[in-house]
């Protein structure tokens, strides 16, 4: 008998299992399937944006493994992945809580491989990390049921400047790879189905403040002493011309 899931497996996931499985498709079948998708793609295909549910920022999006809130999008300078040097990113921040019952991470393996932003050319890639809080302490894993208050970062050029910014969800299964028999949550490269859709407003990196010099202070001037004499005080403090000197 398969393990016991971590959460309940969605319905799509056990129709996908036996989808794979079952090869056996009759060659006129193919065909004509082959022949329908064709004619979409002489029609101008099918329209992405229907096939994918938008959602707003702010809503909840189950992804199977995660549910994910998203807020906003902005620019903003951080430093590079181990502590490298500063560099521009467009950051989303989020809110991640895994619906599991072991340790997720956000980066490779975890969080960051269900999410995809879209390029200037059309291509949809990974963050270039993923940086999280919890409990007011930075993180890199997702405890079970504990929220996180992720940053996902995608690197920018010095004059990148988007108005927009668009990014996928993608959906997780709880299935058994191809080459083992071993059950978890993964993302079917195939497929691809995606559990939620975002266009987001990009605010701007705010400008630097400009820097205010320091006054000049003119240093204080001290009595001009002769070498060898020191000067001789009146009663009442106020010095008179040195002992020995000229009158």
């Amino acid at each position: 008998m398969p393990p016991l899931p971590q959460a309940s497996p969605p319905a799509s996931s056990r129709h996908a299992r036996g989808t794979r499985r079952g090869f056996a498709v009759p060659a006129l079948g193919l065909a004509a399937v082959l022949v329908a998708v064709a004619g979409l793609w002489l029609a101008g295909g099918l329209d992405e944006a229907e096939q994918e549910p938008e959602a707003r920022p702010g809503q909840a999006i189950d992804t199977g493994w995660f549910t994910v809130t998203v807020r906003d999008a902005r620019i903003a300078m951080a430093s590079g992945p181990f502590g490298g040097a500063r560099q521009r990113y467009l950051v989303v921040r989020l809110r991640a809580v895994s619906k599991g019952k072991e340790t997720a991470l956000l980066e490779n393996g975890g969080l960051v491989d269900g999410l995809a932003a879209r390029t200037k050319a059309g291509k949809w890639v990974r963050p270039d990390q993923v940086r999280g809080v919890a409990g007011g302490a930075q993180t890199r894993q997702v405890q079970p049921g504990l929220p996180v208050e992720a940053s996902a970062m995608w690197r920018m050029g010095p004059s990148d400047a988007p108005k927009r910014f668009t990014v996928r969800l993608l959906k997780w299964e709880w299935d058994e790879g191809f080459s083992d028999d071993e059950f978890r949550w993964r993302i079917d490269p195939e497929d691809g189905s995606v559990a939620g859709r975002l266009t987001l407003p990009v605010a701007a990196m705010p400008a630097a403040a400009p820097s205010t010099p320091a006054p000049r202070v003119r240093p204080g001037t001290r009595p001009r002493v002769r070498p060898g004499h020191s000067p001789r005080t009146r009663p009442g403090g106020r010095a008179t011309r040195p002992a020995g000197g000229t009158p």
